[in-house]
């Protein structure tokens, strides 16, 4: 583990393992919090600014954001969907296919800030023959950024936050927008520019029409104020779509176009029937790649004809004191 030589423990992101109220008292993480805290004193002591490394690479919150935006205004992309519908599986894929050399079309790995971040949804996800281990859910009350750098062919820097929440506070979002519990889903429609919805492919085959349901009323509270920005709908564990009923399926893709015209749709699995398989190999990496596409394609501006019978746009301005 990045932050604990306890294997079963996912802390700080989750409870002690061992239940110690205060982490620094838990013998397998003090071990590990010694060494990081050595390493940041000995970065800062090498560049002579007292605190520069303040923190070991674990997934930010938004206190930590000053970090990233110092250097110019990053794109973010908010990761939206109910409970245990991929979310987190997702972002540990991607991190996996971008360990194993998997590329951006338009972008090339430069970094990241959240490195044991990362590298605690990399180990937590493993597969093996088919079986997979997932990486534990968010933690309700928590709310993750992850964040990498990335070159663009003009070798321009870039700066990527993916926004993560547990699926309870999107749950509590969809039934009352100012829902104590759904701060963190508030926060994120706020603070991101693009989203990416997910829909549970499985629970679909099971709850029918009551998953339909709660997918669409999440959906309707990322269509109240969207302003144009980019979505794009992924469809997870879509090894199992084709035994979701057809009716389900246009329905369901129905209604989210008329929401969202424009928006793209994914299929996207973690389980491999061939090697290469599009659904893990490609479908994961692209739903990046779409979202920075459109990030980094602004729609141009129009300036509005305010009397047609003139052919100059100047000639049609009116000074008002």
């Amino acid at each position: 583990m990045a932050n604990c030589t306890n294997e079963e423990c996912a802390a700080p992101d989750a409870p002690c393992h061992e239940n110690y109220g205060e982490l620094k008292k838990c013998p397998h993480w003090k071990a590990v919090g010694e060494k990081i805290k050595a390493i940041a004193d000995t970065k800062a002591t090498k560049t002579g600014k007292k605190g520069v490394v303040d923190w070991g690479g674990s997934s930010l919150t938004t206190d930590d954001l000053g970090q990233i935006t110092i250097r110019n205004s990053p794109f973010s992309v908010g990761i939206v969907g109910k409970a245990n519908s991929g979310k987190t599986t997702f972002l540990a894929m991607l991190f996996t296919l971008l360990q194993k050399g998997k590329k951006f079309k338009d972008y090339n790995f430069a970094g990241s800030r959240t490195l044991l971040g990362w590298d605690l949804l990399y180990h937590h996800f493993k597969v093996h023959q088919g079986n997979i281990q997932f990486p534990d859910p968010t933690p309700t009350e928590l709310l993750r950024l992850y964040h990498l750098s990335l070159k663009d062919t003009r070798n321009h820097l870039h700066d990527l936050l993916i926004y993560e929440a547990s699926g309870e506070t999107f749950y509590h979002w969809s039934k009352n927008f100012d829902d104590e519990n759904a701060k963190n889903a508030r926060l994120i429609y706020k603070r991101a520019n693009a989203f990416a919805l997910f829909i549970d492919c499985d629970d679909l085959v099971h709850r029918k029409g009551l998953a339909k349901a709660e997918i669409i009323a999440i959906a309707e509270m990322l269509r109240h104020d969207l302003r144009n920005r980019p979505l794009i709908v992924v469809w997870s564990k879509a090894d199992r779509k084709s035994e979701i009923h057809t009716n389900i399926v246009s329905s369901l893709s129905g209604e989210l176009e008329t929401m969202f015209p424009g928006m793209e749709e994914i299929q996207i699995s973690n389980l491999s029937s061939s090697d290469p398989d599009d659904l893990v190999h490609k479908n994961n990496i692209y739903v990046v790649d779409w979202l920075l596409e459109k990030l980094n394609s602004p729609a141009g501006f129009q300036i509005k004809d305010l009397n047609p019978t003139q052919n100059d746009i100047f000639l049609n301005f009116r000074y008002h004191d």
